[in-house]
């Protein structure tokens, strides 16, 4: 599915204002969403007049911001990028990552991180 035409100088700019204010070159941002580095550089240019959702929602992601900010839509609370993973571009991969997985892998990944990083995965009880 693609944005409506009509809107899209409203979400170039708000697409390559964040780019800017984020500090991130086209490079990482491709490394982060998948997104080929040309296609994203097209987006915030205005060189194109379509840019799917979905990569809209994994720009916003990997920007770390809420996928309105580029659309300009409402969203409900559970569209919105977890707390934190605006200064964790890792996290969101990884999310990404998880996403794509059935529940048993996620679990199989979760006991992966708990048995490499036993500290950060302690309960504040110390168990």
């Amino acid at each position: 599915m693609m944005c409506p035409v009509m809107k899209m100088n409203e979400i170039t700019q708000r697409l390559y204002t964040a780019i800017i204010e984020k500090g991130i070159s086209y490079g990482e941002l491709a490394r982060l969403t998948g997104i080929p580095k040309s296609a994203i550089q097209r987006y915030a240019t205005g060189a194109t007049g379509k840019i799917p959702l979905e990569r809209l929602s994994s720009l916003a992601d990997a920007l770390g911001i809420p996928r309105s900010a580029l659309t300009g839509w409402e969203e409900s609370a559970q569209d919105a990028p977890s707390a934190g993973a605006e200064e964790l571009p890792e996290i969101t991969m990884i999310a990404r990552a998880g996403k794509k997985m059935s529940p048993e892998r996620r679990q199989d990944m979760l006991q992966l991180l708990k048995i490499a990083f036993p500290e950060e995965f302690r309960d504040d009880d110390g168990a």
